[in-house]
């Protein structure tokens, strides 16, 4: 059962992930300028990272000193 809802989170968190950068591929892609695709792929990186802080949380690590190490 444990095994099955950690692979049921994981994939909802894939999914959210796919979600995120694929809107803001879409909202790049029709931004009026560079700087505002810029900022619109900025933010998804942002985003991004706060979603790998909350599944890194729940998991009992911090990833940002695992990424430094």
């Amino acid at each position: 059962m444990r095994k099955q809802f950690i692979a049921r989170v994981g994939q909802e968190n894939s999914a959210n992930a796919h979600r995120i950068v694929q809107e803001a591929l879409r909202k790049a892609a029709t931004a009026t300028t560079t700087n505002g695709a810029i900022d619109l792929l900025g933010e998804a990186l942002l985003e991004l990272d706060r979603l790998l802080a909350a599944k890194s949380a729940r998991a009992g690590w911090h990833y940002a000193r695992r990424v430094a190490a």
